[in-house]
Parts: structure tokens; sequence; C-alpha cells
């Protein structure tokens, strides 16, 4: 009888023992789960509370800054388009315009990385205060804040472009003003003064070939030279049946006669429309224009889906704006 109870004794202590290891295990399970998974949830709960209007607030700025640079994207294509329209006036007040988009889109930038660093909660140990899922919203958004750093340069490319073009035109319209006023003053046998004019014209010309050789660092300037050029042509014909005439006392010479073939031979060769205006404008636009478009309209594409992005992570979050 002794030892039965001795057994039963030991028996009922391995017993308790197994219980007492079984429900410690459970404790150690149950509290080996981080506060950051779904597991323990009712641990994330008050920081979440805390975090989430903060970031429902920097993902206003988020959306403040992608429609700014969506006007900005509008604004680039407008000036490309404007290039072949041959009017550096407009061209200048949409240059200006966008200059005024990119200093709002660098100060919405600031706004935005301002609100996510007032988000408590996202520093190293993240995870033993708020959940998975916040976090990466708070991650996700601080990414979206480096997609407008290369921005400013690429503007500040296409509005250097866009201001040679403006320029180049200017030039070139103003020669053709000039040209034609020393050929109307020569029409009317005031030679000396049509030479005087043409003083003005031939310096049009030399700061057009100036701007000419800046530009062939990066751009096809082969329709550009050829316009200058016959252009240079003419006016250095017209100089010469001038000259002649003035010499001649306004007589028909000989060297007048000559002269007069030269000028009607060099205006043949000037352009009959301003087709040659539109090519030199794409040509102008080839050589970085149309880059800093496209590097414009991918920012203008990352921000929407950055934007799609954090619409998703807060539908799928756990706590809602509401809450």
């Amino acid at each position: 009888m002794g030892f039965l109870k001795a057994v039963a004794s030991r028996l009922a202590w391995v017993v308790v023992a197994l219980l007492i290891a079984l429900g410690g295990a459970g404790i150690v399970a149950t509290m080996g789960h981080a506060p950051g998974t779904v597991a323990r949830e009712e641990l994330t709960w008050a920081a979440d509370a805390a975090a989430t209007p903060r970031l429902d607030e920097a993902t206003v700025h988020l959306e403040a800054l992608a429609d700014q640079v969506d006007q900005l994207a509008g604004t680039a294509r407008r000036a490309l388009t404007q290039l072949s329209d041959v009017d550096p006036g407009a061209l200048q007040d949409t240059i200006d315009k966008g200059t005024s988009q990119m200093l709002e889109v660098k100060t919405l930038g600031g706004e935005l990385s301002a609100a996510l660093a007032d988000v408590p909660y996202m520093g190293d140990g993240w995870e033993l205060h708020v959940s998975q899922g916040l976090h990466e919203r708070w991650r996700q958004l601080d990414g979206a804040t480096g997609l407008t750093e290369g921005l400013e340069s690429d503007w500040a490319a296409l509005t250097g472009r866009a201001i040679d073009a403006a320029q180049l035109s200017t030039l070139l319209v103003r020669h053709d003003g000039e040209t034609a006023a020393a050929a109307e003053r020569g029409s009317a046998g005031k030679y000396r003064a049509a030479l005087d004019q043409l003083d003005a014209s031939d310096a049009t010309i030399a700061a057009a070939r100036e701007l000419r050789d800046q530009l062939a660092k990066t751009t096809d300037v082969a329709t550009l030279t050829a316009w200058i050029d016959r252009n240079a042509a003419y006016d250095a014909a017209l100089r010469t049946l001038y000259a002649a005439l003035i010499k001649s006392d306004g007589r028909v010479t000989a060297e007048v006669r000559k002269a007069f073939e030269g000028e009607q031979a060099a205006r043949a060769q000037l352009p009959g429309d301003t087709r040659g205006m539109v090519v030199i404008m794409s040509d102008i636009a080839q050589g970085g224009l149309n880059q800093a478009v496209v590097a414009i309209e991918e920012v203008r594409g990352s921000l929407a889906q950055a934007l799609e992005a954090q619409q998703q992570l807060r539908d799928d979050g756990e706590l809602t704006p509401s809450e």
C-alpha cells in the first residue's frame, strides 16, 4: 500500500510539472509576438491612433504636391508647343508661369517633408509602438519626398532652351524687318540711308551667329546655319548694289547691272515662308527641351502612383481617418 501511494504521489507531481511547463510555454508564445504585428494589435492601437491623423495630413501635402507638378507638366508641354508658333512673347509668359509653379513645387515638397518628420513613433524601434501597416504608409510617403529632387534642374534645362529659342526667333524676325526697311529706302533712292540700315541687319546676323554657336554644342544647327547664311548673303548683295548706285550717282552702269543680278540671285535663295523657322525651333527642342518635358512627366506619373499606393494602404489599414 505504501508503495502505491508513493507512485501516485510522484505521478501527481509529474502532471503538475507538465501543466506548469505547458502554461509557461503559452505565456512565452503569447509574449513572443512583437507589438508591431497583427498578432498583438491591441498593443499598438494607441500609438496607431496618434500617428494616423499625422499620416493623413502628410497625404494631403502629397496630394497638393502632385497637383502642382501636374500643372507644371502642362506648362512644360505648352512651352514645347509654342516653339512652333514662333511667338516669343507667349513663350516667355509660359516660362514665367512655369517658374512660379516650380517655386511652389519646392515649397510643397518642404511641407511634405516637415509633415512626415512630425509623425510620431516612426524612428528606430517603431515596431515596439505602431503596426507594420501604418509604418509602411509612412515609409511609402517618405519615399515620395525624393521624387521631385531633380525637377528644378529639369525645369532649368527647359527654360534655358526655351529662352534660347525665343531669343533666336526674336533675332531672325528683327533681321527680316531691318533688311526690309533697308530695301524700302533703297527703292526710294536713299542709298546711303539704306546702307546705314544694313549695318543694323549685320549686327543682328552677328548676334544670331553667336547664339547659333552656343546651341551647336548640343543641337543640330544645320538648318539654322543655312537660314543665317542665306540672309547674310542677301544683305551683302543689297550692300553691293547700293554702293554701286552711289558710285554711279544712280545711273545704270555695267557694275550696277552686275550688282542687281547678284541681288536677284541672293533673293531667290531666301526662304519663301516660315517653314524653315518651324524646323529650326524643332531642332532646338530636340536638343534638350523634349528630354526635360519627358522628365517632368515621369515625376508627375510617379507622384500619381504614390498617391494611389497611399490610398490603398490606408484602405487596407486597421484605422481609417474617421476613427
